[in-house]
């Protein structure tokens, strides 16, 4: 029987191998070398989404087996009918639903996977628009699997399709991908602003993974590191990216 459910986002501390650290980057806040003030704007974590017209998004989970979990976006109109239902991730890989957001009337989701795959059903290929994940600042989930890594995707309300995406990931020393959570997206200037943390070393500024620089194992807070990122509404590159402080 499946089971759908709508999950929420909550702050643990995330247990993951780490090692050890040195390297430089931009304002300092609580005393950190690369710490950043995180800009005045809306932030959402939520799971669901009304539009101007009354029509709700739900985000989440379908648990398939007793393993395994498929994430879903539902969309139902103002009577509560269903306008359309995706699956947008159905391999082994455990998938969710995270978080769902109107930020300049577009809409916005965060997916979470534990691994790549090349299967047509992965999050990358499944419910897709052309070239949606072609060019962006990670397209895949990197080396490794188990670790759970976001997916921040700008979704087409009429369809449920994804329009565009990109992995969001940490890395330890010998390359492996690790945990990266977003914890709030919003819009500042233009630009998609990401609460996120990582126990593992969090990437800095780019338009591919290269470690944050000037953080040490000292940095983390009940041992994960408190970051804060703007990206492109294009998701082509990491334009800011720092520590933050919890809120």
């Amino acid at each position: 029987m499946k089971v759908s459910n709508i999950i929420g986002i909550s702050l643990i501390t995330i247990s993951m191998a780490v090692i050890s650290c040195n390297d430089d980057d931009t304002s300092p806040n609580d005393g950190h070398t690369n710490g950043i003030n995180v800009p005045d704007g809306e932030f959402s974590s939520e799971q669901v989404a009304i539009d101007s017209e009354g029509n709700t998004y739900s985000i989440g989970f379908d648990q398939v087996s007793n393993i395994n979990q498929d994430p879903f976006i539902h969309k139902q109109n103002a009577d509560g009918e269903t306008v359309w239902r995706l699956r947008y991730e159905e391999t082994p890989v455990d998938g969710r639903g995270r978080m769902i957001a109107f930020l300049n009337d577009r809409l916005w989701a965060v997916f979470s996977v534990d691994g790549g795959s090349n299967a047509s059903e992965y999050i990358s290929r499944h419910q897709t628009e052309a070239h949606a994940f072609d060019g962006v600042y990670l397209s895949g989930y990197g080396r490794g699997g188990g670790p759970v890594v976001n997916v921040l995707c700008e979704i087409n309300p009429a369809t449920g399709k994804i329009i565009r995406g990109s992995f969001l990931r940490a890395q330890l020393d010998n390359g492996n991908t690790n945990t990266k959570r977003i914890v709030a997206i919003g819009w500042i200037d233009g630009n998609v602003g990401i609460k996120a943390e990582s126990a593992a070393w969090p990437a800095g500024i780019g338009t591919s993974f290269v470690k944050m620089p000037n953080i040490t194992n000292d940095d983390r807070v009940d041992g994960a590191f408190q970051l804060y990122y703007e990206m492109d509404d294009d998701f082509n590159e990491i334009l800011v990216a720092g520590l933050r402080d919890i809120d």
